[in-house]
């Protein structure tokens, strides 16, 4: 009886957490990460100010909503809301671009596609993106994008890489260097007017180089 009590209290909390969350991320998409407030996400999920401070700061429920937006990204689940212009639209002060380059084999393309949910996500979200990787490096332990999430699209990339000849030790070491080149993308754009075509570019340049077939050492 006593651990039927703990696991409803518990079950209760989380599904508490998880609205906490959810209110937030649509607050953070709609009016931005600086313009939400503490109190704002508490009304929005129908909780008191200090239940929403039991899950964290500003920080920690943005890295908490960017956990969420990157799983949802890499199971198919995400809908993205009405987008807003102020905050989503990109390039509107300069020409047209001739595109971003394209892969040369149906490898390279299947995992620049891994890839192009999470950067066109963050190109969609510019501003909420810079506010995020300044976040992660103010928020103390590791986000899920550092665990579970990395090991889920890491083992995806892996997967592709021996598909085309390369041994099981280089393809994982591979497919781990691919996405610690995709975190460095995500951070160097939100420091520098990098570009989604030029993240892209960033993106296919290092899958290119790690689906040359290695022989074995």
């Amino acid at each position: 009886m006593v651990s039927e009590h703990v696991q409803s209290r518990s079950g209760k909390r989380q599904k508490t957490e998880d609205r906490i969350i959810g209110a937030a991320a649509e607050l953070f998409l709609k009016h931005g990460f600086k313009a939400t407030t503490i109190r704002a996400i508490a009304k929005a999920a129908e909780v008191s100010v200090g239940r929403v401070m039991s899950v964290g700061d500003k920080d920690v429920i943005l890295v908490r909503c960017f956990d969420r937006w990157i799983g949802q990204l890499q199971n198919g689940t995400y809908t993205p809301p009405t987008r807003r212009a102020s905050l989503s639209r990109r390039g509107t002060d300069t020409g047209a671009t001739t595109g971003p380059p394209r892969p040369s084999s149906a490898v390279q393309r299947h995992l620049l596609e891994l890839f192009l949910p999470f950067l066109e996500f963050f190109a969609e979200h510019e501003d909420l993106s810079r506010d995020y990787a300044a976040a992660m490096m103010r928020v103390k332990g590791e986000p899920e994008v550092f665990n579970a999430l990395a090991v889920d699209l890491q083992s995806r990339l892996s997967e592709s890489l021996v598909s085309i000849g390369i041994n099981e030790d280089h393809a994982r070491a591979s497919a781990a260097a691919l996405y610690d080149s995709y975190l460095g993308i995500l951070f160097r754009w939100a420091a520098t007017t990098m570009s989604l075509d030029d993240a892209v570019e960033a993106m296919l340049a290092s899958i290119v180089f790690h689906t040359r077939v290695r022989s074995s050492l």
